[in-house]
């Protein structure tokens, strides 16, 4: 079976060596490495560099503790409720 390859990783490796680079000369130098990559893929992994890695699991902390600290869930809700009235 072959190896298998993180190409992203390689991209990511080739962004650090060369931050001002263009895809079009990551992809060369790449596919110097053997390893075929298209532009759009380093595009993607360019946008995807220095944003924050966030997700649901943030959000379902925040709410946790947002009704820990009023009481319990039901407490919660009637909050919510009466901001959303509020607004």
């Amino acid at each position: 079976m072959a190896k298998r390859r993180n190409k992203a990783a390689k991209i990511r490796q080739m962004l650090a060596k060369h931050p001002d680079a263009s895809a079009k000369e990551i992809v060369t130098a790449l596919a110097a490495q053997r390893t075929r990559v298209t532009p759009a893929q380093v595009y993607n992994v360019k946008s995807m560099q220095g944003k924050p890695k966030t997700g649901r699991y943030d959000t379902l902390l925040h709410a946790k503790k947002l009704a820990d600290a009023l009481g319990g869930i039901d407490k919660a809700r009637q909050a919510l409720d009466l901001l959303a009235r509020l607004m």
